[in-house]
């Protein structure tokens, strides 16, 4: 097995222990109160939208609901501990200790599987195929320890572990690799995995913000337009890309 296959295997028992729990977490949604950001940020004005949830916390400072929605905010962007901090502050404040655990679950486990594999990892390049279905981003090889062989899975931009790695169509989720700062060259069908994460922050192309949740990872292309990741790819013909979840940035060319 190589390197890069042990690390994805690793990275996807990982995943698999906080699956329920992040489920559960989905299953919950949504677990604050709508606000004016949350309209900002499906119009595509999230430079609007963080100016008005950092207002909150300063117009309001001991106030559980803004100071979360801060927090999942800058959690969703990439920086992940700020926004758990912020999320147990609110709970300090009066915000209920099941709807912190839920906000923070997802991100925690990001943070802790960060931590787990950064040690190990080395930068690597995988021979990939084409997406199955609509809104899937590529096909991998998974290698499954158990039964000795590899199956090709969809890698979807949305939390949730393996979903069907022993069935005819499987998928796995984006934060099995996200890790690693995945780049996509589309012609030549090859995935580079950074072990640096800052990797993208030099990297030449066209920059986007990005949003992720457990749910969907957004793009804002342009003011005003939001798209989900997949689109987002078609719709700006991407040739390469590189998906940077660590700052909340796609690098496109």
């Amino acid at each position: 097995m190589s390197g890069s296959s042990r690390s994805l295997s690793r990275s996807a028992a990982f995943v698999a222990l906080f699956l329920v729990l992040a489920t559960d977490v989905r299953a919950q949604a949504p677990l604050l109160p709508s606000g004016d950001a949350d309209a900002l940020i499906d119009a595509g004005r999230w430079s609007e939208a963080e100016e008005t949830l950092y207002g909150g916390v300063r117009m309001q400072p001991r106030d559980p609901i803004a100071r979360a929605r801060l927090g999942r905010y800058l959690a969703m962007k990439g920086a992940l501990l700020p926004g758990i901090v912020l999320i147990e502050e609110a709970q300090q404040f009066g915000l209920p200790p099941a709807t912190a655990r839920r906000l923070t679950a997802p991100f925690r486990s990001l943070l802790d599987l960060r931590r787990q594999e950064s040690a190990g990892a080395r930068d690597s390049t995988i021979a990939v195929r084409a997406a199955s279905r609509a809104g899937a981003l590529l096909r991998f090889p998974v290698v499954r320890s158990a039964r000795r062989d590899t199956v090709w899975a969809d890698l979807v931009p949305r939390m949730i572990g393996l979903d069907s790695a022993s069935g005819a169509s499987p998928r796995v989720g984006i934060e099995v690799v996200e890790w690693l700062v995945p780049a996509y060259d589309v012609a030549t069908r090859s995935l580079r995995l950074h072990a640096n994460p800052r990797s993208a922050l030099s990297a030449s192309g066209r920059r986007y913000p990005v949003l992720r949740s457990p749910d969907e990872i957004r793009v804002l292309v342009a003011p005003g337009r939001v798209r989900p990741l997949a689109e987002a790819l078609r719709e700006l013909d991407a040739k390469w890309w590189q998906l940077d979840l660590v700052h909340g940035v796609l690098v496109m060319r």
